[in-house]
């Protein structure tokens, strides 16, 4: 949102260069979609057969049309020009080495808790996400990559939260108990996310295996390191 334009440029002309390239050199191309092509989901759970509800002048529609546009070519080059694609609709991901200020929930939670800061929560609260682990994904996008299913495939955690449950969790696994700043809702923020990871599984023989607890156990220390909150001796 903060460069609507170049995320627009980013996503459609970037992936026609990328689609160019394969077909002169005849590659398999890996194209990293999104959850976010759902919009604000009608369909609960989503499975890759939902076609969307998005608004397409909103705030959030830069990103998610111009994904949903990428997609699009994707298959118009795979069908014209016979080139073998791989399209996976990534749902929220975090690990470590993630950007402390990226802007993304787990981030902003974990970082605000850290620093004492109040938690940054968007009303209403129970808005609901699903979180995957890192690897989980990695492993999802290799067994994508090295199989014969081209059609578009969910990579996600099935287990779903509320914002309020996971601004909880983030609390209790740093042991700062902290305030939630409840702000106004934003324009067009999607109520509910979970992944129909079916096609995954039975297609790809693929599901997560690391918990949220894990996970964010494996996060937060990152982060306390990157804060310097880890003394030499700790880290040893």
């Amino acid at each position: 949102m903060y460069n609507p334009v170049k995320t627009i440029k980013s996503n459609t002309i970037g992936t026609i260069n990328v689609l160019g390239l394969a077909k002169r050199v005849k590659a398999r191309v890996l194209f990293a979609s999104t959850s976010e092509i759902y919009g604000d989901p009608e369909e609960h759970p989503q499975k890759e057969t939902y076609w969307g509800h998005v608004n397409t002048i909103g705030p959030r529609a830069c990103y998610d049309e111009s994904k949903r546009v990428a997609e699009t070519l994707m298959y118009a080059y795979s069908k014209r020009d016979h080139i073998d694609v791989r399209v996976a609709r990534i749902f929220n991901t975090y690990g470590p080495r993630m950007h402390m200020y990226d802007g993304r929930v787990v981030s902003n939670f974990i970082v605000q808790t850290l620093n004492g800061h109040p938690l940054t929560v968007y009303a209403p609260g129970n808005q609901t996400r699903s979180f995957m682990y890192v690897s989980d994904l990695v492993s999802g996008l290799m067994k994508l990559m090295n199989s014969n299913y081209s059609l578009p495939c969910n990579l996600g955690n099935p287990e779903e939260h509320t914002i309020l449950e996971f601004a909880q969790l983030v609390q209790d696994i740093t042991g700062v108990k902290g305030k939630v700043s409840m702000k106004k809702s934003q324009q067009d923020d999607p109520h509910k996310r979970k992944p129909d990871i079916t096609v995954a599984k039975t297609q790809l023989g693929w599901e997560p295996k690391v918990s949220l607890r894990d996970g964010i156990l494996k996060t937060t220390a990152y982060f306390r390191k990157e804060l310097g909150l880890v003394d030499n001796e700790q880290e040893q």
